[in-house]
């Protein structure tokens, strides 16, 4: 069983809230995390770790990086 924190996150930006919890899978296989707060999107890796399993940013760099 995968461990998916939140809600899963929308495909379109207009249809997020403000400081809820989302998650959403990334290309690798992996898990990821995320929440905005004021336009401005913070997000997580669910496991494993390196310097790109979190980060910080807008819409578009939330998508690349859910990319890799």
């Amino acid at each position: 069983m995968t461990f998916t924190p939140g809600r899963p996150l929308p495909s379109d930006p207009q249809s997020t809230q403000e400081r809820t919890l989302y998650h959403a899978p990334m290309q690798s296989g992996e898990m990821g995390s995320m929440t905005r707060e004021g336009g401005t999107w913070q997000w997580r890796q669910l496991r494993g770790g390196g310097p790109e399993a979190y980060g910080s940013g807008g819409w578009n760099d939330l998508q690349a990086w859910l990319q890799r």
